[in-house]
């Protein structure tokens, strides 16, 4: 049995849209025992929209690996992190560096930080969190940010670049953790990942993967194989398994 998981924004869909020829590739992949899902580094709240947008997947990993859906939108797996100073100081660093805002998500509760003074939430009542995310007005403050969490907290806090945001999991959690948490539930699954920004580096060179064609070039050097979307890369992979 074979397991993809992709990206949705800028892989699987654009504009929020999949288009019909990948929708069919995607079921026939499924009629043949497979998996086909998405990885992404929406919140939990917002990938229930891409389940909405797009009803076949079997499951979501979302919160950039801290949560798995199944594709009847229940929670089999979460990670949580504990909300401490730690936290407090990335929101600090973020808002001094250009951040356009913050959001802090438990759940399906989200708290937002808005640099214009318009929200600012009771941060006191914030005890863990499945996921935070960042976006900036300059696209190299998200990087300044990501190599400040590298440098400062050694993997006890995550941060990953995605464009000109900065998705942050629970510390130790990645879309490569989540991929592996959810094939765990299957035996010896063969599992193929496609991706196009920084964000998706990780669960790129942890397995045989695909890079769209729209990829930034880090991802492209880093993926075992190209592709224009994701019917090219389903099909590549039927054909190999009838060799």
């Amino acid at each position: 049995m074979k397991i993809i998981a992709t990206d949705f924004d800028g892989t699987l869909s654009y504009n929020g849209k999949i288009s019909d020829e990948d929708k069919a590739a995607i079921k026939r992949f499924c009629d043949a025992g497979n998996k086909f899902g998405v990885v992404t580094g929406r919140d939990l709240e917002m990938s229930f929209w891409v389940r909405n947008s797009f009803p076949d997947c079997d499951f979501i990993i979302s919160c950039t690996g801290a949560v798995i859906c199944d594709g009847d939108g229940n929670i089999i797996y979460s990670k949580k992190q504990v909300a401490d100073e730690r936290l407090w100081d990335v929101i600090d660093f973020a808002l001094s560096h250009g951040a356009g805002s913050f959001c802090i998500s438990d759940g399906l509760t989200r708290h937002y930080i808005d640099v214009r003074g318009k929200i600012k939430p009771d941060l006191s009542k914030i005890t863990e969190f499945n996921h935070c995310a960042t976006w900036f007005y300059k696209g190299e403050n998200a990087g300044e940010l990501a190599d400040y969490i590298k440098e400062k907290y050694n993997g006890k806090f995550s941060g990953y670049r995605n464009g000109g945001a900065v998705d942050m999991p629970p510390a130790g959690v990645s879309k490569s953790t989540g991929i592996l948490a959810y094939a765990a539930m299957f035996d010896d699954p063969k599992i193929y990942t496609v991706g196009d920004n920084y964000n998706d580096l990780g669960m790129i060179r942890d397995f045989e993967s695909f890079a769209v064609s729209n990829a930034i070039d880090e991802v492209k050097e880093a993926a075992d194989h190209q592709c224009n979307r994701i019917a090219d890369m389903i099909d590549f992979i039927m054909e190999e398994n009838e060799k």
